[in-house]
């Protein structure tokens, strides 16, 4: 890699002392396989799994090694079990990076192609808070500087330094222990595995898979990589018994056959465990090596701490007690800090060190730093466990004296473990403010989950009120910036009922933005907000009065309160505009995009989220943009403008890929969902609102299956897949256990009239006025009229005429773009075609000048499809109704719309009533067939004059004893005269 000095190698990887590997042929054959990959250009990752001890970094440091030997630029990064750097095991390799990037190793321009698409100086600016480097915007600590920087910028800024990297050689990141790796870790580790497919690199990463130390969040993170090209998993098992007898006769210089009968005793005592045959041959070699064995004089330990505390025991007592404090300090002990925190003279200390890496507990080889390491963190760990709690106590207090104590940066993370393990010795002061010193510096460096959990155990810790609300405001801010709504809300509420006035206007507040988000209904947060604010001073010149008011406005809105949420929330925007502060007008101003939910509310909804987004462009608030732009792309397509529709989702997508946060995601696959269902794309829309429902999974405990519940639903219907579940509804429901608007579309669509027209009844007999106030109104609308004139139900569809009017000459949309259903006017024409008034002709012309202005192909063949029916119920120009039938059946072929073909089905079916649709979902076939029934024919007559097998009618029968809930065949005869077939 020419102009690049490779990172060094860890000295324990060439040391003389690195154990042999034996066996793992399948795991070194894959590795091979995969080079191959990465060679070609195609980047590759493999987790190795395993239980602690299986051999999981001997392997890895197997494969580095001879990676490295063939010309591959090796970054390795460790995580650490306690208090971690947040982006922990990347601190090391992004410091090589950035090392090369600053001396010039590795060059970063604006233009280069796979590069950064950033300048050098603002790249190295954020790779900073990740390499541990002073300087920098991520150390400023700025309050709001995590609601307008993104860890997205970071996450691009490593994966463009990578693709340097491998634009000279091929790359292996080789990642220790991610277990114990934090969620900011395992997002950006997803980040960089998704974005460098076509990169020469291979990504190495070793963790746990066994209680206590398997990671759930790593588990998901694996899961969904694992649906990539080139990523596999290796879970290593025990070795077998050749494998050992191989690493044996290595060991004990002695022939293969001769240590068989020894390696499956060590087989059976170790279950194949590298580690523990490794020190359990270490233990026997001292006491007469396979002679012992054979003799039957040695009684193997039952585990590896029983090895390791044999040894322990045989241990000077100054000498145990300094490796003790070692194992205190952590895995990497620092010779510095052992001599500061230790009570033993240089030389005892030394010696206890050499003892330690004789007795196989530290690495015989010092890191590049001079520190040294303990061999296994089994090592370290049952030395641990061999400590009695006051002296663990002592020592963690000790090494904290002596952390604090020492010159240069304090060490805000070990010093804060440290006095948290010190507690109950006084330290709970100083535990606490390291804490929050942590947890400030990882949301400067935008780790906002890492950042909250340190908020909270400092919350936890104190004993004083103020603090604890302090802490928890602060971890509840953390948490809604890193995604976790519902833990945030939980917090917030911990605060509001308890803190002083203005910690409860803050939690409230706070509660209220964590609500709104994932759509959660606004009571919970109308009740906290409204008695903050009784507490307080209304001054109309405070910010904290004034976005109270705003949140209380949209919580209000959430609630269905409309008037007094027009009322409050115009009032905030009011204020904020007195006050002159931008970051305060757009608060009010995004609180505000949610008032108003009638057609008449959308012009002036529209100027407030135009308004909006000048402002975010202008403070440079992306968060805001988002927002803004999912309202402009309501507004858009309510209008019918598709340019400002394509603006608003370019803004929306800017905004998501920008601030990386999923819920602006979201809010974007919302929007693009829309637009492939106008377009008639339903494969790209079903996979689009998949994606969103495992996308919302990630909103702590909200989800997002009651909108996805419609989508699929949408999507279903356009397609004719809603007949899959056709048996799973009996038409008996009770409309109160479900959503009562939504079984009735179900209904419709199956064709179970009955059933249709009684929950239609039931349902404009209840308070309709308890929907329109909602997001889902239109919905509500649709599916009530749809029910209607399949039914023929003039008295309820003029009911209904006047509140789809609202909406003449706009498009119909529910919710974040849950459900669309074209052009208003299409549905006034047929409805004025039913009821045989007004002038559904203009109507019908209307809808398809909205529909081809939109380019929405799918909801151009509905109107079509309408319109044409229309002409046949009125027996006029026939002509002109077969062009519409011909135009709309070819568009809804090309898009795979069976719902269109099967309506157009209907319509030219012959005998039927105009524009009448086949009674309970009987298709054309089922109708020619129920119409021999109720004339008398058997299934024989039948089959012989539609030319069908009598197999094929009498399961025609059946399907249509099933779909008209008839008994019998004179019940079908009667249910066939009923409904005009036999005319």
């Amino acid at each position: 890699m020419a102009g690049w000095t490779y990172p060094a190698m860890p000295a324990r990887w060439s040391d003389a002392g690195l154990p042999t590997l034996v066996g793992r042929r399948a795991e070194l054959a894959a590795f091979e396989a995969a080079w191959a990959d990465v060679l070609a250009g195609s980047r590759q990752a493999v987790f190795i799994g395993g239980e602690p001890g299986a051999g999981k970094s001997r392997l890895l440091a197997e494969v580095a090694t001879r990676l490295q030997a063939e010309g591959a630029a090796v970054l390795l990064g460790t995580s650490i079990a306690e208090f971690g750097a947040p982006y922990q095991p990347f601190v090391e390799p992004v410091r090589a990076l950035r090392t090369a990037l600053t001396a010039g190793d590795l060059v970063a321009t604006e233009d280069h192609e796979g590069g950064t698409g950033v300048d050098p100086d603002t790249l190295l600016d954020r790779l900073a808070g990740i390499a541990g480097v002073s300087g920098g915007r991520r150390h400023r600590g700025a309050e709001r500087d995590g609601e307008t920087e993104y860890q997205r910028e970071i996450y691009e800024a490593v994966v463009g330094a990578i693709r340097l990297a491998a634009g000279k050689g091929p790359v292996v990141l080789a990642l220790e222990d991610l277990q114990w790796a934090g969620v900011t870790a395992l997002n950006l580790l997803t980040y960089v595995v998704e974005r460098t497919s076509n990169e020469p690199l291979l990504v190495v990463a070793t963790h746990r898979t066994t209680a206590p130390d398997r990671s759930p969040a790593l588990v998901r993170a694996i899961a969904s990589l694992y649906r990539l090209d080139g990523v596999r998993r290796l879970d290593l098992a025990g070795l077998d018994t050749e494998d050992i007898a191989t690493y044996l006769a290595a060991e004990a210089k002695v022939p293969h056959q001769r240590a068989r009968t020894s390696a499956a005793f060590l087989r059976d005592q170790t279950g194949g465990n590298p580690f523990f045959v490794r020190e359990l041959w270490r233990e026997i070699s001292t006491r007469g090596g396979l002679g012992a064995l054979r003799s039957g004089r040695f009684f193997a330990p039952e585990s590896v701490r029983d090895t390791l505390a044999t040894r322990l025991d045989r241990l000077a007592a100054p000498h145990r007690q300094v490796l003790e404090l070692a194992a205190v300090i952590g895995e990497q002990v620092d010779l510095a800090t052992l001599m500061a925190a230790g009570e033993w003279t240089p030389d005892t200390t030394l010696t206890a060190i050499d003892e330690g890496v004789a007795f196989g507990l530290l690495e015989s080889a010092p890191l590049p730093g001079g520190e040294f390491r303990f061999l296994h963190a089994l090592a370290r760990q049952t030395v641990l466990d061999l400590m009695t709690s006051s002296r663990l106590v002592t020592e963690h207090a000790r090494v904290a004296q002596a952390l604090e104590q020492a010159e240069g940066e304090l060490p805000v993370r070990r010093l804060a473990h440290h006095y948290a393990s010190a507690r109950m010795l006084g330290y709970t002061g100083k535990a606490v403010h390291y804490l929050r010193e942590a947890a400030v510096r990882a949301d400067a460096s935008l780790a906002h989950q890492e950042a909250a959990g340190w908020f909270e155990q400092a919350a936890e810790l104190t004993e004083d009120t103020e603090q604890q609300e302090l802490q928890r405001l602060s971890a509840a801010r953390s948490n809604l910036l890193g995604g976790d709504f519902a833990h945030a809300r939980d917090l917030y509420e911990q605060v509001s009922t308890s803190g002083n006035s203005l910690a409860r206007v803050q939690a409230a507040i706070g509660y209220e933005a964590a609500s709104w988000r994932p759509g959660r209904p606004g009571h919970r947060a109308v009740e906290l907000l409204t008695a903050a604010l009784e507490g307080i001073a209304h001054d109309e010149a405070d910010a904290v009065y004034i976005r109270a008011l705003a949140s209380l406005g949209r919580a209000l809105a959430f609630t269905g309160a409309t008037e007094q949420a027009a009322a409050v929330g115009g009032r905030a925007v009011q204020l904020a505009r007195r006050v002159g502060d931008d970051r305060l007008l757009a608060d009010a101003l995004q609180a505000s995009l949610w008032l108003g939910g009638q057609p008449t509310d959308a012009p002036a909804k529209l100027a407030r989220a135009t308004e909006l987004s000048r402002l975010a462009d202008r403070t440079g608030d992306l968060g805001q943009l988002g927002p803004a732009a999912y309202f402009r792309g309501v507004c858009s397509y309510l209008n019918g403008d598709p340019a400002g529709w394509d603006a608003a989702h370019g803004d929306l997508l800017r905004s998501a890929r920008v601030t990386g946060q999923d819920f602006y995601a979201y809010m974007a696959g919302c929007l693009a969902y829309g637009r492939a269902m106008a377009a008639g794309q339903f494969t790209v829309a079903e996979s689009t609102c998949a994606a969103m429902v495992e996308l919302g999974g990630s909103f702590g405990t909200d989800d997002t299956e009651g909108p996805y519940g419609v989508q699929s639903f949408m999507v279903r219907r356009e397609t004719g897949a809603l007949e899959q579940v056709r048996h799973l509804v009996s038409g008996e429901e009770r409309p109160t256990e479900h959503w009562a608007p939504g079984l009735l579309a179900l209904y419709t669509e199956l064709g179970m009239l009955k059933s249709s027209g009684r929950l239609m009844r039931w349902l404009v007999e209840e308070d309709l006025s308890r929907y329109e106030s909602s997001a889902q109104w239109p919905a509500v609308l649709v599916y009530l009229t749809e029910a209607a004139l399949a039914l023929g139900d003039q008295v309820t569809t003029t009911r209904l005429r006047p509140m789809l009017a609202d909406y003449a000459g706009l498009n119909l949309v529910a919710g974040q773009f849950v459900a669309l259903f074209g052009s208003a006017d299409r549905y006034l024409g047929s409805v004025d075609s039913l009821l045989g008034h007004g002038d559904p002709e203009q109507s019908f012309a209307a809808a398809e000048e909205m529909d081809a202005r939109m380019g929405a192909t799918a909801h151009l063949t509905n109107t079509l499809t309408a319109w044409a029916a229309h002409l046949q119920r009125n027996h006029a120009a026939p002509d002109r109704c077969r062009d519409l039938v011909d135009r709309a059946r070819s568009l809804a072929q090309s898009l795979g719309q069976q719902r269109v073909l099967t309506a157009l089905a209907a319509l030219e079916s012959p005998g039927r009533e105009a524009g009448s649709a086949a009674p309970d979902g009987l298709t054309r076939r089922e109708t020619e067939v129920l119409r021999l029934v109720g004339v008398g024919l058997s299934n024989r007559a039948i089959a012989r004059q539609l030319v069908i097998s009598e197999s094929t009618a009498a399961n025609h029968v059946r399907s249509i004893l099933s779909k008209t809930q008839c008994a019998n065949r004179t019940q079908a005869a009667h249910y066939a005269s009923s409904h005009g077939l036999l005319a």
